[in-house]
């Protein structure tokens, strides 16, 4: 379950003394976007109104079009800061899931089976459970393990991003071991390729905790299958983002010239929102995401079009071997 303090919006909304409110709502929460605004509402006496596109993380930012609609400040949940400055006062909400310590407990035990006892582990979540790291950090602890939870480049403590693994990259020396807390495939297999340690995924909901090899290995062959079928391409999209935490358009033009003096063509694309079906008809071979990773990791199935990272690329033209795989960050 999804826990949610509405309490530092309205005191901000309170001392800000907005009459006009906006607020940015992720997808798993847009079910309660009645229940949120007529809680601000009825507790601040200011007017509300709420953005209903897509949000994919505070990268994502609704600050420059909630200033265009002359509010006074923007409530943004689901995350925490990514981008330095914002255009208009926001207030970050995050949303927490409600775990028992008992399943800390039984993840704990399951990792001291599969992980050498009195070697140092890297702790590393997401913004949902980032509250229950220093318990799980104290457990591991009676268990025999060192624990290192490492402070990262625009993220919290233990935090990690699709796009940003600097705190498992913090204190990657003194560790021999990665444990990512949470569910999903798309952050430890990141995290693989941003640390040369063992990496662990501790499952809070299903109680699992398993050494990712063969999830790496089959991502891998997706990505060497991605490129190859790339390979033949003379015309490439450049896919760019104009979301103010995604926005790369200095490697964009980079990668244009990279692939123009290979002697193929490309061209530079820019949409807000990334879909396949903006560019259907456009005529080309192949495409290189520059935005969030999760479109051409996630995504690539939907494109009809290989579609390659900045790095992929770097290996399609022969200036990198794919024992050099890497996944790019955005910051």
């Amino acid at each position: 379950m999804l826990k949610m303090d509405l309490e530092p919006a309205i005191k901000a909304v309170k001392k800000k003394k907005a009459k006009l409110v906006a607020i940015q709502i992720p997808e798993g929460l847009k079910q309660r976007t009645l229940e949120i605004a007529s809680k601000i509402e009825e507790k601040t006496g200011a007017e509300t109104f709420t953005f209903m596109d897509p949000c994919f993380g505070a990268c994502d930012i609704a600050d420059s079009r909630a200033k265009a609609m002359d509010a006074d400040i923007l409530i943004h949940f689901g995350h925490s800061r990514f981008v330095p400055k914002e255009e208009l006062e926001t207030v970050y909400i995050p949303l927490h899931y409600s775990l028992k310590k008992s399943a800390l407990k039984a993840l704990a035990e399951g990792i001291s089976k599969k992980a050498k006892k009195g070697k140092t582990i890297a702790l590393c979540t997401t913004i949902q459970y980032l509250d229950y790291l220093p318990e799980f950090k104290k457990i591991l602890k009676t268990k025999g393990f060192k624990i290192e939870i490492g402070k990262g480049k625009n993220v919290l403590q233990g935090q990690v991003l699709g796009c940003n693994y600097s705190s498992v990259k913090a204190v990657e020396k003194k560790v021999d071991s990665v444990v990512f807390l949470g569910d999903g495939l798309f952050h430890p297999i990141g995290i693989s390729f941003t640390s040369k340690k063992p990496v662990f995924t501790a499952n809070p909901h299903s109680l699992e905790v398993n050494k990712l090899e063969s999830e790496r290995d089959l991502f891998l062959r997706k990505r060497s299958a991605a490129i190859a079928r790339a390979m033949d391409a003379k015309t490439f999209g450049i896919l760019v983002s104009d979301k103010k935490g995604q926005a790369k358009k200095e490697l964009a033009f980079a990668l244009k010239k990279k692939i123009e003096k290979s002697g193929r063509k490309a061209f530079v694309l820019v949409a807000d929102y990334i879909k396949p079906e903006y560019i259907l008809g456009v005529g080309l071979d192949a495409l290189v995401g520059t935005a969030c990773p999760r479109i051409v990791f996630d995504d690539a199935s939907s494109f009809k079009q290989p579609i390659l990272s900045a790095s992929e690329l770097d290996i399609l033209l022969g200036q990198k071997k794919f024992g050099q795989y890497k996944i790019e960050e955005l910051n």
